[in-house]
């Protein structure tokens, strides 16, 4: 289908060429400056372009709400409060996990300060705030998340960031010493406080707070544009039932000013119900519309542009296409309810996609004749047909230098048509790296700091990396003794092509074959590089009992963690 919006790229002010619809709706739902601003009484907010804080004045302290995603924005937090007012602080509330990352830096010099979250948070935190029910491939989570908040794009020029963008630093969490229970009230520094825990957004630890003094709510749930249920970074399935649990409560509080994460403030009760409202109905259209499509016999790729929406909640400012694309929720949905299968017998056994591509370009006339349909597709602004059918090729040659080309115009000319940030720092990431412009990870291993902090937790992310081939002869038990954690001892049972977890070895009948000694940060470089238990028995960087050469056998099978 060709993408109506392929020629209203315009430039922002960093230069970043954007849909032009784009600027026109931030306008409309998002802070345009950062200068803070007294909301009502008592009630400050400190807003970003992308993030906001606030501020509550109490009678003998204050009140930060948000802490920002890395140290400088607390600091600049801080500074922002001290100019608002010179009281202590006695209480910092996060919204949920992603940005209670710079809440050292508000702190500091602190005494006593309740961190008020909800009660999953500091394990969220613990395990890492991107969300996984799989926590051994946040390697490659990491890695996604990069290219979908642009982490990567330059700051200025045709390709720069623009939109949703994550700014990264060093980090300082300072993890939840008072957590809440849906309905709790708080008193602090006279300031009364509700807080409520149930329903959610894009974490499954979402705390909105209620000002019933003030008329105030604070919350990650109203976002200045479509909810987005399905992130292609990979995140825990995000429910439209919890989503609209949480509107629900939002709107039962019946709010004279909403506060939220990454939207301008809305002041008024009739706009704040109209706004909360519309948003419920979006969010739960699209469960039900997604599920009446299933009913149809719709497979997830029908299903893409199977919702409609009424036409009040398609010109909805708050409903716009500025973060994720309305047609990845319906597929991701049935996903989750069913699974892959579209539900035709004649894709129960699929060919090979390099099988597919090879048959494909044949069947079109061969690669000259592919090209010449890409470039009429791309002549009529229909690039996703021309990047599908380039992929044929592509998959069969994937070093041409040519096809790679092509494919990075088309997709830097895609990512200035489309609305949606994310697919434009996807886009405009992968362009770069086809060009050479940038180095862009497949994997982002985690620090040497998190695995050395937690080494038993990334001994038993290893056994998903084994190769059963290699392995498939293999029967032995290897122990790993940490001489500087509070779990000594845990193992690997590396059996015939499986790597098995062991989490209490000494109560095993069987000793182990080898037992490496050894700390937490030597182990991290062992973790991400499994051959180089060699290298560091030569360092004398750990002990060995058992056959050195056995041993770096057995290690060989496992991949290593290569970006």
């Amino acid at each position: 289908m060709k993408n109506p919006a392929a020629h209203q790229a315009v430039s922002a002010v960093n230069g970043a060429l954007v849909n032009r619809s784009v600027l026109e709706n931030e306008r409309l739902v998002r802070h345009q400056d950062t200068t803070p601003y007294e909301l009502t009484d008592r009630v400050w907010v400190l807003p970003g372009t992308a993030l906001n804080a606030a501020v509550i004045v109490g009678d003998d302290g204050l009140i930060v709400w948000e802490s920002g995603e890395h140290l400088e924005h607390g600091k600049q937090y801080r500074e922002a409060i001290r100019r608002i007012s010179t009281k202590p602080i006695k209480a910092i509330i996060y919204s949920h996990t992603h940005y209670a990352l710079g809440a050292r830096a508000i702190l500091e010099g602190e005494d006593n300060v309740a961190v008020i979250g909800h009660a999953r948070l500091n394990e969220n935190m613990r395990v890492a705030a991107l969300g996984s029910y799989f926590p051994e491939i946040q390697p490659l989570q990491h890695a996604r998340a990069m290219q979908h908040a642009q982490a990567l794009l330059p700051q200025s020029g045709d390709d720069a960031q623009y939109g949703f963008v994550i700014e990264h630093g060093p980090t300082g969490f300072v993890p939840v010493n008072t957590p809440v229970a849906h309905g709790e009230m708080l008193t602090i520094a006279g300031v009364r406080m509700q807080f409520f825990t149930e329903g959610g957004s894009d974490t499954d630890d979402c705390v909105t707070v209620w000002l019933p003094d003030q008329k105030v709510a604070l919350n990650n749930i109203l976002w200045p544009w479509q909810p987005n249920f399905y992130t292609p970074r990979g995140a825990k399935f995000r429910d439209p039932r919890v989503w609209s649990e949480a509107l629900r409560h939002l709107l039962a509080l019946e709010p004279a000013y909403l506060i939220s994460q990454h939207a301008r403030s809305i002041t008024g009760a009739a706009e704040i119900e109209r706004t909360l409202r519309n948003y419920l109905d979006f969010t739960m259209l699209v469960l039900d519309q997604t599920l009446r499509g299933v009913l149809a016999g719709k497979g997830p790729d029908d299903l893409r542009g199977f919702i409609e929406l009424p036409r009040h909640l398609k010109e909805e400012p708050w409903l716009f296409e500025a973060y994720g694309r309305l047609d990845w929720h319906a597929p991701y949905i049935m996903n989750h309810a069913l699974g892959w299968w579209d539900g035709d017998a004649a894709t129960l056994e699929r060919l090979a996609p390099a099988e597919i591509a090879g048959r494909m370009t044949t069947l079109l006339g061969g690669r000259a004749r592919v090209l010449d349909a890409v470039h009429e597709a791309r002549a009529q602004g229909d690039y996703a047909w021309a990047l599908e059918l380039l992929n044929y090729p592509l998959k069969l040659s994937p070093d041409d230098a040519e096809l790679r080309q092509l494919k990075a115009s088309l997709l830097r000319s895609s990512a200035q048509a489309t609305t949606a940030s994310i697919a434009r720092g996807f886009m405009l990431s992968q362009a770069l790296a086809l060009e050479g412009k940038i180095d862009l990870p497949r994997l982002v291993p985690p620090s040497k700091r998190q695995i050395a902090a937690d080494p038993a937790t990334y001994v038993d992310h290893l056994r998903v990396r084994v190769n059963p081939v290699q392995a498939q002869h293999i029967d032995a038990i290897m122990r790993f003794d940490f001489i500087d954690g509070a779990r000594p001892s845990v193992a690997l049972h590396v059996r015939r092509g499986v790597a098995e977890f062991i989490a209490r070895p000494h109560e095993l009948s069987r000793h182990a074959d080898f037992i490496l000694t050894l700390d937490g940060r030597t182990f991290a470089q062992l973790f991400v590089s499994p051959s180089s238990l060699r290298t560091l028995l030569n360092e004398e960087a750990l002990r060995l009992t058992g056959d050195a050469s056995a041993a770096c056998a057995v290690l060989a099978t496992f991949d290593a963690l290569r970006a």
